[in-house]
């Protein structure tokens, strides 16, 4: 089959090497069987080059770059790129300043020391830091985006006691959370809260709390003030209270612990439920709490890769001058600042992991989370690309197009069968190498038609695309549109994107389809992808390797002649609900007394395609918000299509001896899903939900007096 030109290498000066030696502090040699190799990553985390160590300890790796740059080498185990650089082995930090001319090349020579044991408190100690920055989509969910090719930075504090009053004074409303944001602390509960469960964990110092809460409006006062001396003895959070004297008896593995501050002291059940909590602010804390915060001090950057994780390793002075006082931290306490940059606008916010910071020796992992609407986030999709000339469709939402039965066009995978696509429907792919290296330009379109139409009625789809790219050499982040543009009067194409000089946000989107302009009842379809040349020319499959991504991975994907099809069942009908209460006598919904027991309830579900995934009847009583259910039904396969029946209410007569209201509501979803997977069940969601509510009051009147 006749291939697309290969792809150009990059022009480069000469050939970039970094060569070093690992030795062991004491000067033997590397202990037998273990197998090393050394990994060369850009300031994003993207691999650049690796190699083995030998068994001298010498290794020599060539890296992909066109120009001197910032580069991180890492030491790790032989395995996964990115896992060794998640671990927590010796690294490297060169700038590009670095890189030395050599033989028509450049040079850079890199030799690590392996330390085991424990560093001593007056030599510096070796602390990575890594995490997660994520954007959370949902009050209601779990559900979540990374936040990639970011800056982040971070900061050293030295602060005192002021924030923790604060999360006392808010405690019940933080529990579970995922984010608070620092000036909502400052103000007081909407609603008085019961007292703090449990003692105080740091206990009288806290006695002064309000004083220090007034101390922060005192004009005139030092923006970095001395500690207040009722906390003389206190130490840099995230400690508790110290005993200097036995500073210099601590070694790393003494210092370790879990939790940090406060929080390790805390009861541990109420400590876990608040282990996920980032505060964030768009001012620096220091700025919203100056008096709070005596010194800060940059001790790390680096940038989040496309799946929002981070890495960052510096060496750590315990026993270091601050603001002209000598202090012993054993480990610092971090505050993040994440900075965004796109189409030259930018977005800072600073994250406070207070509650949710994990120690591990000299090691942290934090989990920072936030809500700024300004923040965009990514899909966390690889940027690697197939080899070669391919093209296949991925998913639908975050479906795979495999498990998609593609005789009947439904998802069916255990125990869900019948479920059919709706909605918006966000259509995924990829194209090798040789089609998005961005030389030449390559477009592609995607086209629906009923299935078994001829080629002449499928219609494009042109839902505006565009992604975020981060230019590989000046790490500029750009909105870029996609299409659908006309290229030499052929309609509806997209852009290919170019991978070999940019990184991009949405990798594997394609485009969306909102299927129900296609079909707003039921249907089966069939979704087309083709690619075109830089002349809006379309390529058959002599130029284009087309696969079938609906074949099950462990096996190389079949060719599809000259287009990439998936056969899709579109329905997207909603479920229809209605109920009746035969006892109500008027439009307000009164029961008399009288007319109870029974009190029955007959209700009406109806998805009229056979597709009802689940309904319920439930209540609630007066002013109480407990809701009580009546009855509920759920299916796999959207069977029964209707459900006609009379529900009993009497659990509502329970117990009742005077007048009462109630709130009924019937709900129902139909059996359709838009692909996307939201919680921990791995299963498509269902769209399309349907409710009504209707109010009832049973009355019951005081006796009429007697006649006269």
């Amino acid at each position: 089959m006749k291939q697309l030109k290969s792809k150009k290498s990059v022009t480069r000066n000469g050939l970039f090497r970094v060569v070093g030696t690992i030795k062991t502090a004491d000067q033997t040699a590397l202990p037998a069987g273990v197998e090393l190799s050394a990994y060369a990553f850009d300031i994003r985390g993207q691999l650049l080059g690796h190699g083995p160590i030998d068994a001298k300890g010498s290794y020599d790796i060539t890296l992909n770059l066109s120009s001197p740059a910032d580069v991180q080498v890492v030491v790790g185990p032989t395995a996964d790129p990115q896992a060794a650089r998640r671990s927590g082995g010796a690294a490297l930090k060169f700038s590009a300043r670095q890189w030395e001319e050599k033989d028509k090349g450049f040079y850079l020579q890199a030799d690590l020391t392996l330390t085991p044991g424990i560093l001593q408190t007056l030599f510096p100690w070796r602390i990575c830091i890594s995490g997660h920055v994520r954007k959370r989509l949902s009050e209601e969910s779990d559900s979540a985006c990374p936040v990639p090719f970011v800056k982040v930075e971070i900061f050293d504090v030295d602060r005192e006691w002021c924030l923790w009053p604060l999360i006392k004074k808010w405690w019940w409303h933080l529990l579970d959370r995922r984010v608070f944001e620092i000036p909502e602390l400052l103000r007081d509960p909407p609603f008085p809260l019961d007292p703090f469960p449990g003692p105080d964990p740091v206990g009288p110092v806290f006695e002064k709390e309000t004083v220090a809460v007034a101390r922060q409006t005192v004009a005139g006062m030092s923006p970095i003030p001395e500690p207040p001396q009722t906390v003389a003895m206190l130490g840099p959070q995230p400690e508790p209270p110290d005993q200097p004297q036995l500073a210099k008896t601590l070694t790393v593995a003494q210092a370790a612990f879990e939790r940090v501050g406060e929080f390790r002291m805390l009861d541990a059940t109420l400590a876990s439920r608040l282990d996920n909590l980032t505060l964030t602010a768009k001012l620096p804390p220091w700025v919203l709490l100056p008096h709070c915060f005596y010194s800060r001090e940059l001790i790390c950057d680096t940038m989040t890769d496309e799946t929002g994780y981070f890495r960052c390793c510096f060496d750590w002075w315990p026993m270091h001058f601050r603001r002209g006082r000598l202090r012993f931290d054993r480990r610092p306490d971090i505050i993040f600042k994440i900075t965004q940059v796109i189409d030259g606008v930018e977005t800072i916010l600073y994250l406070d992991p207070y509650s949710s910071t994990r120690w591990n020796t000299t090691t942290a992992h934090v989990d920072l989370w936030i809500d700024d609407e300004e923040v965009e986030c990514g899909s966390g999709e690889s940027q690697e690309r197939p080899e070669g000339a391919q093209a296949f469709i991925t998913r639908i939402g975050d479906t795979e197009v495999y498990k998609i039965n593609q005789t009947d066009g439904l998802f069916a995978q255990a125990p869900i069968s019948n479920l059919a696509f709706g909605g918006s429907l966000l259509i995924y792919g990829q194209f090798g190498e040789d089609i998005s290296d961005g030389s030449p330009i390559r477009y592609y379109r995607l086209s629906q038609a009923k299935h078994g139409s001829p080629d002449e009625d499928f219609v494009p789809l042109t839902t505006p695309l565009s992604d975020t790219r981060v230019n590989k050499v000046t790490n500029v982040s750009e909105s870029h549109a996609l299409g659908p543009m006309p290229v030499n009067g052929e309609p509806a194409l997209f852009e290919v994107r170019n991978f070999d000089d940019y990184l991009w946000y949405h990798p594997d989107r394609l485009g969306t389809w909102y299927s129900w302009r296609t079909e707003p009842d039921t249907g089966k379809y069939v979704l087309r992808l083709e690619v075109f040349d830089e002349n809006g020319v379309k390529l058959d499959s002599t130029d284009i390797d087309y696969r079938d991504g609906t074949v099950p991975p462990g096996s190389v994907l079949p060719a599809m002649l000259n287009r990439c099809d998936v056969v899709v069942t579109l329905d997207n009908l909603a479920p229809t609900v209605d109920f009746d209460i035969p006892a109500v006598i008027n439009s307000c919904g009164v029961i008399p007394w009288e007319a109870v027991p029974p009190l029955d309830i007959d209700i009406r579900v109806v998805q009229e395609n056979g597709r009802l995934r689940r309904w319920g009847l439930q209540y609630t009583k007066g002013t109480v918000a407990t809701v009580h259910g009546l009855d509920s039904g759920v299916s796999n396969n959207g069977t029964p299509a209707s459900v006609t029946q009379t529900v009993p209410g009497a659990p509502m007569l329970t117990g009742l001896t005077s007048t009462c209201a109630f709130a009924l509501k019937l709900w129902a979803r139909s059996h359709i899903t838009d692909g996307r997977i939201t919680g921990t069940s791995g299963l498509p969601r269902t769209i399309y939900y349907r409710e009504t509510i209707k109010a009832i009051v049973i009355e019951k009147c005081d006796p009429c007096p007697p006649c006269e």
